[in-house]
């Protein structure tokens, strides 16, 4: 069935990090086709940039798949040493032929066909010597979870719990990732996605979310993030319960170190996480013609002020094209 709402305004944490990161990332990462009738070489380098990662974004990136591949596989049968092995060595031939297609791709050009790329390679940065550095840090993060209390805990989960879901992160769900937002008017046309890496249904009033990090920890052990609470709030949605009448448990954990932050999800994390949606959608809203969040056109690039920040400029990815940029503002 055909989405209503594919062209209206997204929210998502990260989309609303970046906005307040620096005005003008947020264009040229939400909004690149926007500069199609402004500049054509502008547009098409605005392209080639969004879809390009830097090495270490690779850590996380694969991290994920080789969990989700291993979760995936575990979730239907036993498995042995040799499978394992062999998942391990599938993302490693991964990443080394992925290093070599970024190291000798053309990136005079846009090339619709051709998305992936280092922005290291873009940049003309010899980055051979951390190839290996970042396979040994995703094949760590795998043996951590690997030896880890947590991995018995989801061999429990398989042959106990009512229902275990295992995100598949290389193959997106983007239907099965929206928000049923239409209980709230205000947020209703706009497009909220989310899905945790793993979750499990304990029983019918019991469920618990989990949410795998490798970036730098927070060490903040009080407070729900927001990303979490807005998984809550779908499963809330989705099953159209009320929090008061259910217990979910939601964590972030953060390899290697496997330092976790979270806790039980309260009425007050809901209020608050509907609250930020809605402030949230009003501050998009200003960067959008006629506020309008159904055309979700942007304003003119020159309403979308620059980080006043150097450190952030040297190494954001979209820095050639923001300076490019510059002689027509």
């Amino acid at each position: 069935m055909a989405n209503n709402y594919n062209h209206t305004l997204t929210w998502s944490t990260t989309r609303i990090t970046v906005l307040e990161y620096c005005n003008k990332k947020y264009y040229f990462n939400y909004y690149p086709h926007a500069l199609r009738n402004l500049n054509e070489e502008i547009w098409l380098n605005a392209l080639l940039l969004k879809n390009l990662k830097s090495i270490d974004m690779r850590v996380g990136e694969k991290t994920h798949h080789l969990l989700s591949d291993y979760l995936k596989a575990l979730k239907k049968w036993p498995l042995e040493e040799a499978s394992i092995q062999a998942f391990k060595d599938r993302v490693v031939n991964e990443m080394r032929k992925d290093f070599e297609i970024s190291k000798t791709r053309d990136y005079t050009s846009y090339d619709r066909n051709q998305k992936f790329g280092l922005s290291e390679h873009y940049y003309g940065q010899n980055i051979d010597e951390k190839l290996e550095e970042t396979i040994e840090k995703v094949l760590h993060n795998f043996d951590v979870f690997l030896e880890s209390e947590r991995n018995q805990k989801v061999q429990h989960y398989f042959t106990t719990a009512k229902t275990v879901f295992v995100e598949n992160p290389r193959e997106k769900d983007f239907d099965g990732m929206k928000l049923n937002l239409s209980s709230i008017p205000e947020l209703k046309p706009v497009n909220v996605m989310a899905a945790p890496d793993f979750g499990v249904v304990i029983s019918d009033n019991k469920y618990l979310i989990i949410d795998r990090k490798t970036g730098q920890e927070k060490m903040d052990t009080e407070n729900i993030s927001e990303q979490l609470k807005i998984y809550a709030l779908k499963l809330l949605l989705k099953s159209n319960i009320d929090i008061q009448n259910v217990d979910i448990e939601v964590y972030e954990v953060y390899l290697p170190s496997l330092h976790q932050i979270g806790g039980k999800v309260e009425k007050a994390d809901i209020d608050h996480i509907i609250q930020k949606l809605k402030e949230d959608v009003e501050y998009q809203k200003q960067f959008l013609e006629d506020n309008d969040i159904i055309k979700n056109q942007a304003l003119a690039p020159d309403h979308f002020p620059r980080t006043n920040s150097t450190k952030k400029c040297v190494t954001c990815t979209f820095r050639k094209v923001c300076e490019d940029l510059k002689n027509f503002e």
